[in-house]
């Protein structure tokens, strides 16, 4: 008998673009060993026929934040004691087949510590990869709108640096201390209520940010809701824009958002589009009805910019659930082809997050993080809300007797 895991008889969809019939994918130990419709299987290996299903990389969800306690709950955002070590973002993401989470804005240590556990394998859960805190500005987004100014939130979850040094002291402080990316919020919260341009970031701090993370060799996602200040963060060299239009954009000056459509294609910066954000859970909602931004998505596509695919997965019950409407919305609303769809949430969010080196594709050498699904997305992409097993590293974490 050998350690060996063969997967036999899937629609093999690989993460690099290719959807391969009839695959066999060998696993060893917690590694993808070889891949391929003429693979032998060995003698002795474990067996898994995966006829009429189709197999794919662990989803990667590019937004999430694990430390959201839900509508209506006051304090709304917490930390590891508060939330059971982030359980319910943990767990309910693997049961949907994510097994990658970018955490854009919680507590910095506990997200850090929680991140590490679980590579450790000391707690279960899709793994996590954290920029801690968030920059901001105090009584701006979030900490004075969903945070309803609480000062643990505020302590934990925020920096708010007011000149160019304080930002590079900052930055360099959360490199210390071990965080995979920064995140700044470039917003006047008009998102949420009338705009207040005096709750914005100097622009100043915000190119001090991205000149200082990037010197310590970390990425740089930037909350932007309009498209003049998408422009401006692109020009200050962040490394993708997140969701870019929180209301119905105005489309009247069409010629800024080809300029920055074309900027981001030529830079290699991603789109981050989140288009269920202030979707919540429970809603019964088919999410092929779903809606948003009068298919700037789809335009940001076709110019050539890089699609991240992430959710804002922000309250217990979102995590997951709320990626598989943004993978429906992407190919429904906005018109992407499934194939580029799934491909951005694996192999494009790898490259996104940093991680592509062990992560996002079924190639040999890579970690074995792999979903199961049954019928075939390509067909209908809804098929991907069909989890019939998931792997994390090798190991079956969700299987149909769940």
């Amino acid at each position: 008998m050998t350690d060996t895991l063969a997967l036999t008889g899937a629609l093999l969809i690989d993460g690099t673009g290719r959807a391969i019939q009839n695959a066999t994918v060998l696993v060893a130990g917690d590694r993808i060993a070889a891949v391929g419709p003429e693979v032998t299987v060995p003698d002795g290996a474990d067996v898994v026929d995966l006829t009429g299903k189709t197999l794919m990389p662990g989803l990667i969800d590019a937004h999430v934040h694990l430390g959201g306690l839900g509508f209506g709950v006051r304090p709304s955002f917490g930390g590891r004691k508060a939330t059971d070590d982030y359980a319910r973002p943990r767990l309910d993401a693997l049961r949907h087949g994510v097994t990658t989470q970018r955490s854009l804005g919680d507590f910095l240590t506990d997200t850090l510590a929680v991140r590490d556990d679980i590579e450790k394998g000391t707690l279960p859960g899709a793994r996590i990869v954290t920029s801690g805190p968030s920059f901001q500005v105090e009584g701006g987004h979030p900490n004075g709108t969903v945070w309803g100014n609480d000062p643990v939130a505020l302590a934990e979850g925020a920096r708010l640096p007011g000149t160019p040094a304080d930002a590079a002291r900052m930055v360099a402080e959360l490199a210390d201390a071990g965080v995979d990316l920064i995140k700044i919020i470039i917003s006047d919260n008009a998102f949420m209520r009338p705009p207040q341009p005096e709750l914005k970031m100097d622009w100043a701090v915000t190119e001090a940010i991205v000149k200082a993370a990037h010197e310590h060799g970390l990425r740089v996602a930037a909350h932007a809701e309009n498209v003049v200040d998408a422009l401006k963060a692109v020009l200050a060299g962040v490394d993708d824009i997140e969701h870019l239009v929180m209301r119905e954009p105005d489309l009247s000056d069409s010629e800024t958002f080809e300029t920055l459509f074309s900027l981001m294609a030529a830079n290699g910066t991603y789109l981050v589009p989140t288009m269920t954000a202030h979707q919540r859970a429970g809603a019964d909602v088919d999410p092929t009805t779903l809606t948003y931004g009068n298919k700037l998505v789809k335009q940001a596509f076709d110019a050539g910019v890089r699609l991240g695919v992430g959710s804002d997965a922000h309250s217990p019950g979102l995590h997951g659930w709320k990626l598989y409407h943004e993978l429906v919305m992407l190919v429904h609303d906005q018109g992407i082809p499934a194939l580029a769809a799934l491909t951005a949430a694996t192999g494009g969010n790898a490259e996104l997050l940093g991680i592509a080196d062990r992560v996002g594709t079924v190639t040999p050498g890579k970690l074995a993080d792999l979903v199961v699904v049954d019928g075939n997305p390509l067909d209908g992409i809804t098929a991907i809300g069909k989890v019939d097993r998931v792997w994390r590293d090798g190991r079956l974490v969700t299987d149909p007797t769940d």
